[in-house]
């Protein structure tokens, strides 16, 4: 995004030089800490969010997953939304998007952290280690975004 370091640097980096991708187990640890983040973010505002969520037990195996690296690894669902370097306009100006994210909830009461970095949408189930829901909701919706859809559209 050629955004300059604190030295003033900004980094090069063309499609040709590949991507060296974090292995499974740690994308799946980094995007749950980022699920709980996301988390806390939306209930912010609700009085005594704090306590809510510490002793939420169903978020118990997520937070020892992500601390401690205990457990199975995490599954999540990935898709490219947009290409990386896709620019917006709405009219008014024009933009590129770093980031997008929300919390989803599925017909079976599932929670959904849904997360689009540069254009790559990550959904990682927060209760659980299962994308089940979430892969027959992208079904039964025609594969849309839960970040473009219902509320968010």
């Amino acid at each position: 995004m050629r955004v300059p370091s604190k030295r003033g640097r900004t980094p090069v980096w063309s499609p040709s030089d590949g991507l060296n991708l974090p292995d499974k187990r740690l994308m799946g640890r980094f995007l749950g800490k980022v699920g709980l983040e996301v988390l806390v973010y939306k209930i912010k505002e609700v009085g005594s969010w704090n306590k809510e969520i510490v002793n939420q037990a169903e978020l118990d195996a997520l937070r020892n997953h992500v601390r401690f690296n205990k457990g199975e690894d995490w599954p999540f669902a990935v898709r490219t939304l947009h290409p990386v370097n896709a620019v917006f306009d709405d009219g008014a100006e024009t933009y590129e998007l770093l980031h997008e994210f929300d919390i989803f909830i599925t017909d079976r009461l599932e929670y959904y952290s849904v997360v689009s970095i540069f254009g790559v949408e990550f959904a990682l189930n927060i209760g659980g280690r299962t994308i089940e829901g979430f892969e027959q909701w992208l079904s039964a919706n025609n594969n849309a975004s839960p970040l473009y859809t219902g509320k968010n559209s």
